[in-house]
């Protein structure tokens, strides 16, 4: 959660980290492209089968906090027990599609739809910064199948 939420910038901005992420940088684009996103997405993941191995193996245990739940919950605690791992998983999922589709920079998604229609100077920033980014795509695949 540290490297995620701040701790890789951190350790980017140190001279003495240089070497690490030199050496882990294709291990850091192969397993998550470098982003902290999807990188939280896949612990999740991980997280949500490691959680169903552990409770098919019998080893995480409910029977400790049953006494403080009230008799009429105890089935419900039980199926959510039981579903939470593949819950974590699906969150998990959900975080890298929507990491992988985000297109824009937040602050030109916090547009309110009606300043770009109502302001012709913003909208012409909006659709710049989309083609700009556009092109930076483009050109990125394209040096990969020249490359390949």
């Amino acid at each position: 959660l540290w490297y995620v939420l701040g701790g890789r910038a951190w350790l980017k901005s140190k001279p003495w980290a240089e070497s690490f992420f030199a050496a882990i940088e294709p291990i850091e684009i192969l397993l998550y492209r470098k982003s902290e996103t999807i990188l939280w997405a896949r612990l999740k993941m991980l997280v949500g089968v490691v959680l169903t191995v552990l409770i098919y193996l019998g080893s995480l245990d409910l029977t400790p906090i049953m006494p403080f739940v009230p008799e009429q919950y105890h089935a419900m605690v039980q199926a959510l027990y039981n579903l939470l791992p593949m819950l974590i998983t699906l969150v998990g999922m959900a975080d890298e599609k929507l990491r992988n589709t985000t297109t824009k920079p937040l602050e030109l998604v916090a547009v309110p739809d009606k300043v770009v229609a109502d302001n012709p100077a913003i909208a012409q920033r909006v659709a710049m910064a989309d083609a700009a980014k556009d092109v930076a795509v483009y050109a990125i695949e394209i040096n990969k199948a020249v490359s390949s």
